[in-house]
């Protein structure tokens, strides 16, 4: 047995499959498009490599590419049986996420990481498994718990900047992301965390100017450079550079309009950003409504599904909708949890009155929800353009009162062109 890039024993006795692996370990970290690449070479090269295996599983779920996921994790599975407890643990808590049994997942992960704190291909998985649940207080107490083991780590930094930009501690926030660049230029987590901290405290115009070369060394990405960019959108808004925000929705998510979830979430929330500052999209949305078409009888995250929802109504294809909010309305009767009853169906049903300019409708089915909109998961940045519905409705619908109180709300968390503009326009 030798160990890997972090000391942690690997059923393997060639060096060549094990260096192919660690660069997919890191590759997977560091969001880097040819992880699955890396993983296939090693497991090619020694077929015992149960953790290669498991390791091209994740980034074929990433991919939305189940089917092939589900094949390698039960590959993973049958390979690890005769390895070292370490080994099986981590391919098991793997193929669980991967077969859909995600609280059974995170309850492995987390007795995995107990055992074994240095596997952060476990760490990262139950990071996205918090985040997508938006237990943001859950995530940075356990980027928390594990910095320590992990401090020659720059990787951890990264995953814990955003852990603690989401928990508020911005400052704190900004400098272990800047540390973590400092470490590793190509840390792509950690960019993505140095946005959000600029963007979140107000400081738009000095993100502007330093995020492009934060972006450049991360050549190695797919769809998440796009995402990166998408923060670089959101900071010409927020600073009044509407052309320009729009120049980069166009070249970035229009040009070859992508089905992948993350490309979607960012392309559909940045026109319905448009259409809430008064610039209707038009012509634009038509083909991610092409796309949503093609995804809303897909069981998924209810993020997204908001999001679908929202592509569709701009796109006029009530019908469609329709089916869409009939499926989360069976899907609601398993839901013990009421997300789905409480959160996501009133949600939508608001997306749609705004969309067809019933601004009295989505006050009456948003207002309720701020307190759990939290719980669909996505970060601060991305669950805005939902409370930015309410509050933007509340001023169309001549709600001055409600809509006055909201914005001045929003301007002490931050203070965006378009929101001061209001506030000037607002009697």
């Amino acid at each position: 047995m030798l160990a890997d890039a972090r000391g942690l024993g690997v059923t393997t006795t060639d060096h060549g499959a094990l260096d192919l692996y660690d660069l997919g370990v890191r590759g997977l970290l560091g969001w880097d498009a040819g992880a699955l690449e890396r993983f296939r070479a090693a497991a090619a090269r020694d077929e015992r490599l149960a953790l290669a295996r498991a390791g091209a599983a994740v980034c074929l779920f990433l991919d939305e590419r189940f089917q092939e996921a589900r094949a390698e994790a039960a590959g993973a599975r049958l390979a690890a049986e005769a390895q070292s407890a370490r080994e099986r643990g981590h391919v098991e808590a793997v193929a669980l996420l991967i077969g859909g049994k995600t609280a059974e997942a995170e309850a492995a992960m987390r007795a995995h990481l107990a055992a074994y704190p240095r596997d952060l291909v476990i760490l990262q998985r139950l990071y996205f498994i918090l985040f997508w649940q938006g237990r943001f207080a859950e995530l940075l107490a356990l980027t928390g718990d594990l910095a320590a083991a992990n401090a020659d780590e720059p990787f951890m930094l990264g995953l814990h900047a955003f852990a603690l930009e989401e928990g508020g501690r911005r400052a704190e926030a900004l400098r272990a992301a800047e540390a973590a660049l400092a470490r590793d230029a190509r840390d792509a987590w950690a960019v993505h965390a140095f946005a959000h901290a600029l963007y979140e405290t107000g400081r738009s115009e000095e993100g502007l100017a330093a995020l492009p070369a934060r972006i450049e060394p991360c050549v190695q990405l797919g769809w998440f450079r796009d995402h990166l960019l998408w923060h670089l959108a959101l900071m010409h808004l927020a600073c009044g550079g509407y052309d320009r925000a729009r120049a980069l929705t166009r070249e970035v998510f229009e040009r070859a309009p992508s089905p992948i979830a993350g490309d979607l979430h960012d392309s559909i929330s940045l026109l319905w950003r448009f259409e809430l500052y008064g610039r209707p999209q038009g012509d634009a949305w038509a083909p991610f409504a092409a796309i949503a078409r093609e995804r809303v009888r897909r069981p998924g995250l209810l993020y997204h599904a908001a999001h679908l929802a929202m592509a569709l109504a701009m796109a006029g294809d009530g019908a469609t909708a329709g089916e869409q909010l009939d499926l989360l309305r069976e899907r609601a009767a398993k839901d013990r949890a009421d997300l789905v009853a409480g959160v996501a169906i009133p949600l939508i049903e608001g997306l749609h009155a705004f969309a067809g300019g019933d601004y009295a409708r989505v006050i009456e089915r948003l207002e309720p929800l701020p307190p759990r909109i939290v719980e669909l998961g996505g970060s601060r940045a991305q669950r805005d353009v939902f409370h930015d519905t309410l509050l933007e409705s509340c001023f169309r619908a001549g709600d001055l009162g409600r809509g006055t109180r909201l914005l001045a709300a929003r301007l002490q968390m931050r203070a965006e062109h378009f929101w001061l503009h209001r506030a000037r326009r607002t009697p």
